[in-house]
């Protein structure tokens, strides 16, 4: 769908790429400027039309392209021998945040995209949020020691009771954050990250 953009140079696609997320995040999808990016990443408007059709496919491809890029880098740094599910959890939310630091317009884009509420992409980005979210956790869980949990327990909807709980635990901080204008604090989220985890294997593990 975007031959056209995924054959220019990779250095000209990364400015594009670069300048459309620092936009989008800083403004969201209805206020984003087109004129800002373009003028950002030093390319026509007409150019930027020729390789995305409208503003809305250039934001699905942004989201698309940010999940990609989230992805691989958690993958790479992510320890499958660990089987353990929370150790596994805790692994991937603080690469999370050195993902944060690393790329930090990628994951501001991701953030905003979260919470983007427009009436033309909102519907959108709620069912690539719930693709990715089936897709990625089934990878990034596999091998867990599913013995630890209580006997009884459906562990795979355990499980995603843990995530949802979790994914949403870390969207409130974010909206919280945003509305106060500050930046989220790693230690103080890990700290509520632990006091879940410890009351979520009280419920769900057996005792050792």
């Amino acid at each position: 769908m975007f031959t056209k953009f995924l054959n220019i140079d990779r250095e000209k696609q990364q400015r594009v790429v670069n300048a459309a997320l620092k936009e989008f995040a800083n403004k969201g999808y209805d206020t984003a400027s087109t004129n800002t990016m373009c003028r950002e990443a030093g390319i026509s408007k007409g150019l930027l039309f020729h390789y995305f059709t409208s503003k809305k496919d250039l934001y699905l491809y942004l989201y698309d392209y940010s999940v990609k890029q989230l992805s691989v880098k958690i993958h790479e740094r992510v320890n499958v021998e660990e089987r353990d599910f929370f150790e596994r959890l805790k692994q991937i939310s603080e690469v999370k945040f050195a993902i944060l630091n690393t790329s930090p317009d990628l994951f501001a884009f991701l953030q905003t995209a979260n919470l983007e509420e427009s009436l033309e992409v909102g519907a959108l980005l709620a069912e690539r949020r719930r693709q990715a979210a089936e897709s990625e956790y089934n990878k990034l869980f596999d091998g867990i020691d599913v013995a630890k949990f209580k006997d009884g327990l459906d562990v795979k909807r355990t499980m995603n009771v843990i995530l949802w709980t979790m994914e949403g635990l870390g969207e409130a901080e974010r909206r919280r954050h945003k509305a106060l204008g500050i930046d989220l604090r790693r230690a103080e989220i890990m700290d509520e990250f632990e006091q879940y985890v410890q009351l979520f294997k009280s419920s769900f593990y057996k005792q050792p």
